[in-house]
Formats: structure tokens, sequence, C-alpha cells
């Protein structure tokens, strides 16, 4: 049998119970069991505004550290950076 992978629930009987659709030979199976990560909970309006704010003032900080650059750059990166030809 070909190796296959699915989610299942332990129900309270302690037996793993795979979803419906999944069916599996009968005899010895080699099982690995790994416990899913809970997901992370929704944000709320104030983690989002706190976020907000962060990246506000960190995208000032980078502005005001950013060097003067040609007006070209963004074209001509390769020119600037390694010394090829203008395009």
């Amino acid at each position: 049998m070909d190796e296959i992978q699915f989610i299942a629930v332990v129900g309270a009987d302690g037996l793993i119970h795979p979803p419906e659709g999944v069916s599996l030979p009968e005899g010895e199976l080699d099982v690995f069991v790994k416990a899913r990560s809970k997901p992370d909970p929704a944000p709320t309006p104030a983690s989002l505004a706190r976020t907000r704010a962060w990246l506000l003032s960190f995208a000032d900080e980078a502005k005001a550290a950013m060097p003067d650059l040609p007006s070209d750059m963004a074209e001509n990166h390769d020119h600037y950076a390694h010394g090829a030809p203008k395009r």
C-alpha cells in the first residue's frame, strides 16, 4: 500500500477515527501521530491597530534613514550595484 496522510480525530474512547471516505486495509500498519497545533486566535481591532502603528513608525524610520538614490535606481539597479551598463 502506498503511504497516505489524513487528519483524524481521537475520540473520547481513545480510538483514532479516520475521516469519512478513508479506507484502511486490515492488518498491521505503521502509524505516526503528530498533534496539530491550535490556530492562532483571530486578531482583535486593538492588536491590529498596534501592529499598523508599529509598521507605520518603522516605515517612517526607514524613509528617514534612506540615502538619496538616483531617480532611475529601480531600472538601473545592476548598473549601480554591479557596474553593468545602464539600460
